[in-house]
């Protein structure tokens, strides 16, 4: 396929960038084609235990569901967390093809410590620079540190982790929730692409105490 030609040739790239800013950045090619097996390439996988074969992470099935790559080049400098609870900074660049469609993405993840803070904010740099001249990109927002994406190891992960992060942001247990409330939670799933994965209707009626037809429902409720 043409297109892998094109991923290949980053993938120095994501050698470059691990040498330089060192063993505490994790630096990894995602094809968005095949999102179960998305890892095509990466260094310092030990920070988020991925490797080769992992599946993409749900900023990037959100990605593809708003596609926001068409509207800008990257996005930088936001906050990830890994399965074991490490937070992050990290940032996405987006690869495309001559027709302007998304390929793959190029990510990098700085892990956030108090005893490496003057290599992480040159590291930053380095980033924005690669990621941003002659390029639109998006700042995503970090309010309250709030964690944009989970860097996991399955894909089953990638659904529980955001089902829970949607969940979380409620103030009732799932046992006292209202309808209207489940049907919010299912939406927004279906806004960030999670039900492009297979199964997820499964996970989501079991974390919301429903049958699978009861989330069909939600998601056609207007």
């Amino acid at each position: 396929m043409q297109y892998k030609k094109k991923l290949e040739s980053y993938i120095p790239l994501v050698d470059f960038i691990a040498d330089i800013i060192g063993p505490h950045c994790e630096v990894l090619l995602h094809d968005i084609v095949d999102v179960q097996n998305s890892v095509i390439a990466i260094r310092n996988g030990y920070i988020s235990g991925r490797q080769s074969g992992c599946p993409l992470t749900d900023l990037g099935f959100e990605i593809l569901e708003n596609k926001a790559y068409l509207r800008q080049n990257a996005v930088v400098n936001y906050l990830s967390r890994t399965e074991s609870g490490e937070k992050l900074k990290s940032s996405t660049y987006f690869i495309k093809d001559e027709d302007n469609s998304l390929i793959g993405m190029l990510c990098v993840n700085i892990l956030i410590s108090q005893d490496n803070l003057v290599v992480k904010d040159l590291a930053e740099r380095l980033v924005s620079t690669l990621f941003t001249e002659s390029s639109s990109v998006n700042k995503v927002a970090n309010e309250a540190g709030k964690i944009v994406e989970s860097l996991n190891t399955s894909i089953e992960n990638v659904v529980v982790s955001a089902i829970e992060k949607i969940i979380d942001e409620y103030d009732v247990p799932v046992e006292r929730m209202s309808i209207d409330e489940k049907i919010s939670i299912v939406q927004r799933l279906n806004s960030k692409g999670i039900f492009k994965i297979k199964g997820a209707i499964t996970k989501v009626a079991s974390s919301l105490q429903a049958s699978e037809s009861t989330i069909y429902r939600y998601l056609s409720a207007k």
